[in-house]
């Protein structure tokens, strides 16, 4: 037995699954000896409700959480978001899945009931005594806190017994700073259908995916070309890792075993892989409205943003409701930085270290890796829920040492939506400058396009008339 913080006597905690169009709602009671609050990783919370440090409650307090969830369907997660705690609390136990369910993936066929399969990845120090040791050096704050054994869904030396059907992994890298290039020791192929933000627009095929703390991948492997008996070892393969020395395990790229699964029984099913996997919402380069610079750099023994530590009263910038803005990710220092922003999704949009992104690097994300030396540039859009947030690198150590900063999302002004058959006025108070309509077919999953027409001032707001001729349409405002 090994001391672990539990939540409801479980490590991980207890997987949450809600459907989209749901509401989600929770007690938090905190029995520990220490502060406490849970961040919902990948889930476009309200403010009050995502987790900011700010928002921790003290030993033996509990505080409520409850929003909708109106995303699309995507595996998420929570966990500890402790002011200079995180890493410490999420190492010892306080996390686990949280898995939003989407009626429109139904049509898909994908794999479901017991060959839709979540595996929460970890790694963790483990004594002579066999404890869970988390006493991290100056050295392992610097590179991050590095395991010696690896643990599946809280198990060490895991296995699992499948059929020679086709099986939907959900994999959560939930380790404090190991990345792990996801594999199976034999070269077998799979294919990725998914990242943090859900489902991508169709598979790819891969023989292995990068997976960094935080991230998620979905992906589909066929164990029909096995032979009933037979088994096969999902690793982390080797790979070039940047980065200091490793106080403990393995080093950073180190090869190391996930899971071992065994194909001991023929198929009962008949899912196969889809050739497309739905609509997707890309987001363009030509619609941002602004490039920001973040340098991520080494300063004094800790790592920095743009040259300063994590201070909670200060919001370092504003975000303009809605806007599609480029963040430029700068990594100046020989450490890899998986950087995480709350209350948002981006997309990829370029690497410099080579020219054709990845699978994984497709879709919709929360979490993207900046390795040591590189610069990466994402397409991000802050459109769900105004308020201060912030983003930070989310290995854990980094962030615990002041890798973080604060932004805010500024809030849009009331649009007045008035309908009289097929005409639509709509309307925004006149002190609000600078706004422009756009419109979509869906209130979600479908691209929002900017309205030519010109406002006029009537009655002390702007006003524009449109004629939904073509059906009705959906409405918002986003800075012009």
């Amino acid at each position: 037995m090994t001391d672990v913080l539990a939540i409801n006597g479980l490590v991980p905690g207890p997987t949450i699954r809600v459907r989209r169009g749901e509401d989600f709602s929770a007690r938090i009671l905190n029995n520990l000896d220490q502060p406490l609050v849970l961040h919902w990783h990948g889930i476009l919370a309200p403010e009050r409700m995502d987790g900011h440090p700010r928002d921790q409650v003290a030993a033996g307090r509990s505080y409520q959480v409850g929003f909708p969830v109106t995303q699309r369907g995507a595996t998420c997660w929570y966990h500890s978001h402790t002011d200079g705690l995180t890493g410490k609390q999420a190492y010892a136990g306080v996390a686990g899945l949280f898995v939003i369910e989407d009626p429109a993936e139904e049509s898909l066929g994908l794999p479901a009931g017991d060959h839709d399969v979540p595996l929460v990845l970890t790694d963790k120090r483990v004594s002579a005594e066999k404890q869970i040791v988390y006493a991290p050096s100056m050295m392992d704050l610097m590179s991050g806190y590095l395991g010696d054994v690896m643990l599946v869904n809280g198990t060490p030396d895991a296995w699992l017994s499948v059929d020679r059907g086709l099986y939907r992994f959900r994999l959560l890298n939930g380790s404090n700073a190991r990345i792990c290039k996801v594999g199976f020791a034999d070269g077998h192929p799979f294919q990725v259908i998914g990242t943090d933000g859900g489902l991508l627009p169709a598979p790819a095929d891969v023989a292995s995916v990068m997976l960094a703390p935080g991230q998620r991948i979905e992906i589909l492997v066929d164990f029909s070309g096995y032979t009933v008996g037979s088994s096969s070892v999902l690793r982390s393969l080797p790979f070039a890792a940047g980065g200091g020395m490793s106080m403990g395990g393995p080093a950073q790229g180190s090869a190391l075993d996930l899971i071992r699964v065994f194909v001991d029984r023929l198929s009962t099913g008949n899912a196969q892989v889809p050739k497309s996997l739905g609509p997707f919402a890309a987001l363009s380069a030509a619609d941002a409205k602004r490039t920001r610079v973040f340098t991520l750099a080494m300063s004094g023994m800790v790592h920095t943003i743009n040259g300063q530590l994590f201070d909670m009263q200060r919001v370092d910038f504003s975000v303009p409701f809605g806007d599609v803005e480029i963040w430029e990710y700068r990594n100046l220092g020989d450490e890899p930085h998986p950087m995480h922003a709350h209350a948002g999704q981006c997309q990829v949009l370029s690497r410099s270290t080579t020219a054709v992104l990845a699978p994984e690097d497709a879709g919709w994300k929360d979490t993207v890796l900046v390795n040591a030396g590189e610069t990466v540039r994402i397409l991000t859009r802050f459109d769900s829920h105004a308020g201060v947030f912030v983003h930070h690198c989310h290995n854990l150590e980094h962030e615990d040492s002041g890798m973080m900063q604060n932004f805010e999302v500024l809030s849009a002004p009331s649009l007045k939506i008035e309908r009289q058959g097929t005409e639509v006025r709509l309307s925004w108070p006149e002190a609000a400058t600078g706004w422009g309509l756009e419109s979509s077919a869906k209130a979600s999953g479908a691209p929002w396009e900017s309205l030519t027409a010109t406002p006029g001032i009537v009655s002390g707001r702007w006003t524009v008339n449109v004629n939904e001729v073509a059906g009705v349409r959906f409405y918002r405002l986003a800075k012009s």
